[in-house]
């Protein structure tokens, strides 16, 4: 279990690291995905830093030793980045973009709550 829970770990790692590298640069893709769903570059952009922190923060802790106190990190940025996409899921949804446009942000949701589940069993 925890040799797939590290795999899914470093699948997050990548997704929201460059993801949230993405909204960080501010590129011109990032830049059309903010004005559709309404949210001005700092905003969008903040989202970009939560992302890449939590993405730091899932392989920091993946890193560290079971049972230690920063291990815990781990989980805490994967929770926070459920919530995160859970958010996402919903802006999407708001906009009218229906289920395929929120896919990606579950899909990501689902990832965080399967890691958690494996870490936490």
């Amino acid at each position: 279990m925890r040799a797939v829970a590290s795999i899914v770990s470093i699948i997050l790692f990548l997704a929201f690291a460059t993801t949230g590298a993405q909204k960080l640069i501010f590129n011109t893709m990032a830049s059309q995905s903010a004005e559709h769903l309404g949210l001005k570059k700092k905003s969008f952009q903040g989202v970009g830093l939560i992302e890449v922190v939590g993405a730091l923060g899932v392989m920091i802790g993946l890193a560290a030793k079971h049972g230690s106190t920063l291990a815990l990190l781990n989980e805490a940025a994967a929770g926070g980045l459920l919530l995160t996409t859970l958010g996402a899921a919903v802006v999407h949804l708001r906009k009218g973009d229906g289920l395929k446009g929120a896919a990606p942000a579950l899909a990501l949701g689902a990832l965080c709550l399967i890691e958690l589940i494996l870490r936490l069993v």
